[in-house]
């Protein structure tokens, strides 16, 4: 009998027809568990901004099906999607909890189940989107400038109002608490040229306060200017010499016993200090507001006009004053 089967060729091509059905109905119907990754995604209207917790979208999906669809599945994109809804009307923040289930999973074949989601929920802070308009700060900068120079003047070239994008309550609070916004910092390192004008960016990440982070957008550009100059020298303008204002109806025998003319030290430009003299400022002491019963000798802080922008006393100057107080007959004394 066996003889006959092994030299009978149509029951062998029976034999393996039949083998080939057993197989493929195996593969049918026996169920294989896996898990994929995946990640989860949130589409939504642009009118809104959508914060995801936990910020790592990362999911692990734990399958059921045949071994047949689970093998289909090798090379597929599986994407987790939830569909953000009812915004139309919101004007503040809101949040949802989102539980995941089978109908937010694309690419999956139909025979093949989800057993459970890991993580099983996410936290979504739905967040409307408003457009302000704030002004530029001047550019903050980074690094240091060539030896023996400084960073002097910075500030906004042309347009100094951008237009931003951002949650609502944040830009709000914004307007009331920061009122402005700021452009990216400008990079001054070793550099000495008079000038450096640049295109920036408006910073898009927010702090509030120490504690508070927020992103907001802007697309706009500005222009921003920092100026570079020699770093300040110190230098004395001799023989200044120190004028008084006094009024004469009750100050008598004003006598500045400090050394009158004085060298003053200076601070500022170099080309500016070493061209400066003593006719080109006026310094003083006022003691029109002392009392007329001062009559001890009184310390007087000394006052400069005329220096040129940029340039500043090394240092504050008080100068040692006596004089008599006697307030005329029929004038009234100053007060305080």
């Amino acid at each position: 009998m066996w003889r006959a089967l092994t030299h009978n060729w149509s029951m062998k091509l029976l034999a393996l027809g039949l083998a080939v059905l057993v197989w493929m109905y195996a593969k049918g119907v026996v169920i294989k568990r896996t898990e994929i990754e995946s990640s989860f995604e949130v589409e939504s209207p642009r009118t809104v901004a959508v914060v995801v917790k936990p910020e790592d979208r990362s999911v692990k999906l734990h399958l059921s099906g045949p071994a047949a669809a689970i093998a289909e599945m090798s090379g597929r994109r599986i994407q987790v999607l939830h569909k953000v809804k009812d915004v139309e009307n919101l004007a503040t923040d809101r949040t949802d909890s989102v539980l995941l289930d089978q109908t937010m999973v694309a690419n999956l074949p139909g025979q093949v189940q989800v057993v459970r989601f890991e993580p099983a929920e996410f936290e979504l802070t739905v967040r409307p989107l408003a457009t302000m308009t704030f002004p530029v700060n001047p550019p903050e900068t980074v690094g240091k400038p060539a030896p023996g120079y400084v960073v002097g003047r910075t500030y906004i070239r042309g347009r100094s109002t951008v237009t931003v994008t951002g949650p609502a309550v944040v830009l709000k609070r914004m307007q009331k608490e920061l009122k402005s916004v700021d452009p990216e910092p400008v990079d001054v390192t070793n550099r000495s040229e008079p000038r450096i004008a640049r295109f920036r960016r408006i910073q898009t990440t927010v702090h509030l306060d120490n504690t508070t982070t927020e992103r907001i957008q802007c697309n706009d550009l500005v222009e921003v200017d920092v100026e570079i100059r020699r770093a300040d020298v110190t230098g004395v303008i001799k023989a200044v010499s120190i004028s008084v204002l006094a009024d004469p109806n009750f100050a008598r025998q004003v006598e500045i016993t400090s050394t009158n003319p004085l060298d003053l030290s200076v601070e500022g430009p170099s080309a500016v200090v070493e061209t400066l003299t003593s006719d080109q400022i006026r310094a003083f002491i006022d003691i029109r507001n002392r009392k007329p019963e001062s009559n001890v000798p009184f310390f007087e802080k000394l006052i400069v006009h005329g220096l040129p922008e940029g340039v500043k006393l090394a240092k504050e100057e008080e100068l040692t004053v006596t004089a008599k107080f006697k307030a005329p007959s029929g004038v009234k004394k100053p007060g305080p």
